[in-house]
Parts: C-alpha cells; structure tokens; sequence
C-alpha cells in the first residue's frame, strides 16, 4: 500500500492564490484533480478575506457536483449544509441566512445575473473545472467580466480547471499568468485494449467480471449514453458472480439526484460499486472507493442545427483531456488501473480538448438571455464566440417565435419565455398559454428532450401523452406548474383556442408536407427533410414535428401532431406568405413564352399553387423577375450573337478604362428592374421569352452617348488591305483579328484600338483558313515568319499568291495576281 498523500496539495499555492485574487481581476487556478481546490480550497479562500466580506460563489457544472462538495465542506466544519457552507441547484436549495460559501451550478448564477446585474451578495465568484465549456458557464463567465468592468472593479473572479490547455485568456486582455500546482499523485497504470471497432458492451462484459475477483477497490465505467448504460446493466446483472459481489449502479445526467447520491455512500459490505457512467463522472467530486476506470472513449452529445433548429445527437470520440480526467478518477485513493478500449494508434486522432458547447448547441437561449441583460451578443467577451450564422439563424428563429420584434428587439412573450428553464419554443407555449387551460403544461413538459431509444413515430394524441411522468420530469413538471402560477403579466395570452394551436405555436418552423400522398418522407416548412418512422397505415398529408430524433444528418420524427391545412390557414396566417414563381413553356411553335403561378408558402412548404391567367403588371413584373434571377444571364445571351458582341466590346473597354461602366453579369441580374424592365411591355399580360428586349436596354444602360466611342475604340470590324471587312473577336483577353495572310500583303501594322492602348492579335491564315502564325507584330512577320511559312505552304496551295516580296505584292482574298509595276 502506498503511503498518504497530502489530502489538499492546492493549499501549497494558498498565498499565491490570495495575492493574485486580491491583485488581478482574474487569477487562473491549473490544478490536478484531487489537489482540494474544490474541497479545501473555499474554506481557506473565506479565512483569508479575498471576498471583502461578501460570499464566495463557486459556479459547479453538475447538479451532483454542487452538492457533494457543500456536504464535504460542512461535514470538514461540523456543521449542517446551509450554514457556512450551502448550494443552490435545479430543485434543491440549502442555504441560510448566515452561508458564506455558495455552490451554484451555472443555470442558477444565469438567472441571478439577469436579475441583478451588479450581484451586490458576491466579492468572488469561482468557476470550477473551466475546461468542460458549457453554454451557460460561458455566458456566465462573459456576464460577470462585463460586471466587473461597468458595475464592480471589486468583484474579483477564480478560474479553476485540472486541463487549461488551449484556453487563451489572453485574447480578453487578461494578463495574470496562471498559477500551476503540481501534486504527487498515487501511481496510475494505464492498458490500451487494441481495436475500439469491437462490440464494447461484449468486452466489457468479459473484463469487468474479471476485474471484480482480480482487482482492489470499486470499478468506473465509462459510456456515451443512457441505452449503454442500460444495456450493459442489465447484462451484468444477469452475471452470478457479479449479482453477488458487486452492486451496479447508473450514473447519469437527468437521472433523480437522490439516486446520483448513492454512488458516495460505502458499498455494502462484501460487495463492490460498479459505477456505469457518462461523462458527467469525468469531473464531480471524488468518487470514494474507485481504483478502476474502464474507458470506452466514446460520448454523446447533442449537435444543434442552426439552420434547421433540429438537434443531431452525435457519438463521437472524447478529447485527450477528457481520457486524461477520466483516467484521473482511478488514482485518487491508491493505485489506480484503467482500461482503455482503443489502441494507441487511434489516440493519435483525438482532439486536443473538447469543443465549447457554444460552438455546436442551441443559442437561442442564449441569445434571448443576453438581450434580456440589455447587450448584444457580439458586445460581450467570450474565449470562443457563437459563429455569426448561428447567430443570424436563430434571430431569425426568434423573431418567427414572436420572442423578437422586426427590430430584434425582446418583446414581452421573449421575456415571458426566459421565466422557463426549457427550450425556447417550448417557453413560447406557456407564454401564450391561458389559465383555463393549465392542463396542457403536463404535454409541454413530456416534449423535453430525452435521449431516446429508439425511432418508432408516436401521434401525440391526448390519449398517448408521456404520462405518468419519471421522478426527475414530475419534479420539471412542478417546478414549471410553480413558475406558471407566478405569472401576473397576461398580456401576452392569446384568445382561447384549442390545444393543437397551442401547441403548434412552439413549432412555426416545424411544420411538414408529405412529399407524396401516404409516404412516410415529409419536407419541413424550415426546408428539411424527415422520415415519420411508422406502422400506421393512416399517414396524414401535413404534421407539426414535436420531436426529432438523429443520428449524422438523417432526421427521424419521434413525436408529431396531424394538422390540417384548414388549420394551418388559420393558425399561421401571419407569417404564410404569397410568392409568385414562374417558368418557361415553348408552344407548338417552337416559341418560349412565361407562365406565371402563384404560390402560398409557409416558409419552404407550397400550401397550394394556382396559374394565373391574366397576371397584372406587377404579378408579371415579379414573375420575370423570378425567372431572371434563376436563370443563366450569361447563357441567354449567348444565343443571340450580336448581343453577346456588343457586350464583349463594352466589357473590353471597360477593362481598359475606356468606359466607367459596370457590367459583370451578377450586377446586372442584381439590377433588372433598373435597366431592363422600362423596356418591357407589362400591360399585354403575357411575355415572349424570346423577344425580350435585352439588346436595347443594354445599349440604354450602357448609354447611348458612348455608342460612338464603342464604335471607334472598339470597332465591330476592320477593313483589311484586301478591302474585306473582317469582324473582330472580342471573346478573348484581347482582340482577335482572323484573316488570311494574302489580304494583308504591304500593310505594316493595324491601329490600335482602347485609345491607343491595345494591339490587336492577328491570326493569320493559311488559304484553308487553318491557322499559321499568331501575332501583334505584322512588320516583324512579313520580314522573319513568313518566309518559313511561304516554304511549307507554297506547294500546298500553288494557285494563291506566295511573292518574295510581300511588301511589294497586292493584297488579295482571291487566287494569284500579278505585281505591282
């Protein structure tokens, strides 16, 4: 056995902790996990007055967390939880008029910093392990710098984490360099169990046992999620040898807290804890008893799609700091063995750190929280900002949930919203929610999310609602009966309706059409598509998407609601639109004309379509301009060739600084109302897609004034010495003459056109038309080139002219001529 360990290796950095707390706005805490920063640290933080007589508020991630650290410190001070020391989580508050040391998780501080922006009870806030980036703690850690600066030059904040890496404090301009504490820890073996593509749950079936005859102390096992846990429970269970000297445990996030409590209480005697966890075990205060950590290197989380307001929950791969803290757990009492299932080969691909959750959740919240404290988002210091079309999608969906004005600001039902701690759109409905019909918060209540275990469609019919409830939803449910029962502003309660238009409310964007008749693939009103997986053979044409499921990018619909049209009509009113679209249909004839459709839309879905016969000036008007913008300009124009002359003359002089125009096709198709369409007759009705008067309204844009400069810097042909007429080619870089090298007999050089500024290149021409020589040079040809080409050519073509001295020959597009006298 190896000897003990210094309980609390943190308080070896305690003065320098103080002088930094007491000197720098911000200190920066890197400490090992089992150092007592959590524990032992507080207390003595409290004796040395760095909180100038105010409370100390420790911000934990986990409810569990909280909790058990305020019970260890009492238990340390021979007192009750609430005295010196007490916490305040999700349905459970221990605190009195005399507590000193607060431990909140970061919801709760959330809340209390929207209230009380200046949080004149605190002198230090301490956030504990920093490194697991959650939203809320993020938001808070923001808040509080921005109380700092406006309200409280003495509030004085402490970053803790046992894995700083990566984490640039320094991008917000803080300067302290982080303090380090470096323990002796209890040695630590770690196995890498080869190839994690093998089933898990089977090898840990066969290792655990084993490790329950063959190892000291309680096991720690590591999963992504709920099901696994449940899974690999019940199999253990099922083991003799495991039934009867080990006690299994779950230990999971929305499990009841009680039962999360159980893993620190002694095992029974004779019997080992087998504690099957997700990442919440990574950081929690020590968990007694554990030497061995078995690791499947996998977790859950859950990915929010911005643009489709739908959340993917992913399995992947943890950080190398979380294998770090999870590997910590097995070491904090003794010698520690953990078990990896994967090689040190596949190490090699996991990411340094996790990723923030602010970089992949759900920001809506986030977003109605800080117009609430009176900023905006891009006005607050975050060591890792929400991306910007994340931030614009979710306004967007704000403002379609009426918690925005057009204006983005917060309106009355966005407040109402932030009294609930659930999703946004789930807040919206008990906003706008009657008392005669409190009887619905129970159905708002079943819709938080869970992971589920499987993807079979359930119609949320009010005969198949999710009761009764779990302990830890029945406790959502009276906390949001409370709060609901608080409200005293009404002004946001919509007339009585029926339970469908409540529900739908939270869901504008979440509407969805069946892409055929009976199918079970619907496009969401949000532009999405979602398989409705189902035995039913009663499959309604339009739903409201309650819940999804997903795993990767294919969204299954877990829990809907059948709506009809006529209620879609009625509910969503508001925000369906009228979009005119067109397309082009060719007659018999062969000739293209435009018909023109109106569509009735909610956001992505066609509610209905009609043609309209006898569209008026500014359904057409609208129509061509759909059209327009959907087609290829520059393709259309190329079926007419003088048009697409004259345009490649105006752009060459344009790229010369002939002309101050500007011509680029994406301009000009931004612009059709401004140049086109003045030429276009509305009044008939009806559009040729083939008459459309590009040519003229080009030339107008242009400017008819400039026609004659277009015509002398950038001439439609040249006349040659031969006394043809040969159009120039302006589809290149530069001009391009193409003649027949008789025609050009005697002449020196052509003019330059672009104001003198550019040559024109000639290719000149064998009498087959085949080319021979390329060049801007004439004079250098007729005295180098062209004798090498008179050598190869003479022969081929002895009827046309081929003189020794082509200075002195006549030009000529015909067969020989005699010379000149």
């Amino acid at each position: 056995m190896s000897p003990p360990l210094d309980p609390f290796p943190v308080l070896t950095a305690l003065q320098s902790i103080v002088d930094s707390i007491q000197t720098n706005p911000v200190t920066i805490l890197d400490a090992p996990p089992g150092t007592g920063k959590t524990t032992a640290l507080p207390i003595e933080l409290l004796r040395a007055g760095v909180s100038s007589g105010k409370k100390i508020c420790i911000l934990e991630p986990r409810r569990i967390a909280a909790k058990s650290a305020a019970k260890r410190i009492s238990q340390t001070l021979n007192e009750n939880l609430g005295d010196t020391v007490g916490y305040r989580v999700r349905f459970d508050t221990k605190i009195g008029e005399n507590t000193k040391i607060e431990f909140l998780t970061d919801g709760i501080l959330t809340k209390i910093l929207l209230s009380d922006p200046e949080i004149k009870d605190y002198g230090l806030i301490v956030f504990d392990e920093f490194h697991e980036r959650r939203m809320d703690s993020d938001l808070c850690f923001a808040l509080v710098r921005r109380t700092q600066e406006v309200f409280r030059d003495d509030l004085k904040i402490l970053v803790m984490s046992a894995t700083l890496d990566g984490q640039n404090f320094e991008s917000l301009g803080i300067r302290s360099k982080p303090i380090e504490v470096r323990a002796t820890t209890y040695p630590l073996e770690i196995f890498h169990m080869g190839d994690s593509n093998k089933n898990s749950n089977q090898r840990l079936l066969d290792l655990i046992p084993k490790a329950v005859e063959q190892t000291e102390g309680d096991i720690l096992v590591f999963l992504s999620g709920k099901k696994e846990i449940r899974d690999l429970r019940n199999s253990l269970e099922s083991i003799p040898g495991i039934k009867s000297n080990a006690t299994v445990l779950g230990l999971y996030g929305d499990m009841d807290l009680a039962d999360q409590e159980k893993i620190f209480l002694p095992s029974l005697p004779g019997k080992k804890k087998i504690i099957l966890s997700t990442n919440i075990a990574e950081s929690s205060v020590t968990i007694p008893g554990v030497r061995v950590v078995f690791d499947s290197g996998y977790e859950k989380h859950l990915h929010f799609d911005s643009e489709s307001g739908v959340s993917h929950l992913i399995k992947e791969r943890i950080s190398l700091s979380s294998a770090k803290q999870r590997a910590g757990r097995a070491a904090r009492e003794g010698k520690g063995l953990v078990y990896r299932l994967w090689s040190k080969e596949e190490e090699q691909s996991f990411l340094d750190r996790t990723k923030p959750e602010i970089l992949s959740g759900d920001i809506d919240r986030l977003v109605l929280e800080i117009k609430s404290w009176g900023e905006e988002i891009q006005q607050l210091s975050f060591l890792d900002p929400p991306n910007k079309g994340s931030v614009i999608q979710s306004t967007t969906r704000l403002k379609l949930l009426g918690c925005l004005d057009s204006h983005e600001n917060l309106t009355n039902i966005g407040k109402e919203c932030l009294r609930y701690p659930l999703p946004i759109r789930l807040g919206k409905i008990l906003a706008i929610l009657p008392q005669e019909k409190e009887n619905l918060i129970a159905d708002v209540v079943s819709l938080v999310g869970k992971e589920s275990s499987g993807i079979e469609a359930k119609n949320f019919s009010e005969e198949t609602s999710a009761y009764p409830f779990s302990y830890e939803l029945k406790a959502v449910y009276e906390q949001i009966l409370r709060i609901y029962r608080e409200k005293t502003d009404f002004s946001v309660i919509k007339p009585d309706q029926n339970r469908l238009y409540y529900l739908s409310s939270g869901f504008p964007d979440r509407i969805a059409k069946g892409k055929v008749a009976g199918g079970k693939s619907f496009k969401l009103s949000n532009g999405k598509l979602a398989s409705l997986n189902t035995t039913s053979i009663q499959i309604p044409e339009y739903i409201i998407v309650l819940d999804t499921f997903s795993f990767g990018q294919e969204i299954f619909i877990t829990q809907y609601l059948p709506i009809e049209e006529t209620e879609i009509e009625k509910y969503f009113s508001e925000i369906i639109s009228v979009k005119v679209t067109s397309e082009k249909r060719t007659n018999q004839r062969g000739e293209s004309f435009l018909l023109v459709k109106e569509e009735r839309r909610l956001g992505d879905l066609v509610l209905d379509s009609k043609e309209t016969n006898h569209p008026n000036q500014e359904i057409l008007g609208l129509a061509l301009e759909e059209y327009l913008v959907k087609s290829s300009l520059e393709e259309e124009w190329k079926k007419n060739p003088e048009l697409m002359q004259f345009y490649n003359r105006v752009k060459f002089l344009e790229q010369h600084g002939v002309l101050n125009t500007k011509t680029d096709f994406h301009h000009l198709k931004e612009n059709f109302k401004e140049w086109l369409f003045p030429f276009i007759n509305f009044d008939s009705g009806k559009l040729s897609l083939d008459k459309l008067p590009f040519l003229e309204a080009f030339k107008a844009y242009v400017g008819y004034e400039n026609l004659s400069l277009i015509d002398s810097e950038a001439p439609i042909s040249i006349q040659v010495p031969s006394g043809s007429k040969i159009q120039l080619n302006y589809d290149g870089i530069e001009p391009e003459l193409h003649v027949k090298l008789q025609e050009l007999f005697g002449l020196k050089s052509l003019p330059k056109l672009a104001n003198g500024k550019v040559n024109i290149l000639i290719h000149l021409l064998s009498p087959a038309r085949r080319p021979v020589q390329i060049t801007k040079d004439l004079e250098s040809f007729w005295n180098q080139g062209y004798h090498e080409v008179k050598k190869e050519l003479k022969g081929r073509y002895p009827k046309h002219p081929w003189p020794d001295k082509p200075w002195e020959a006549v030009p000529t597009k015909h067969l020989n001529h005699t010379k000149r006298s």
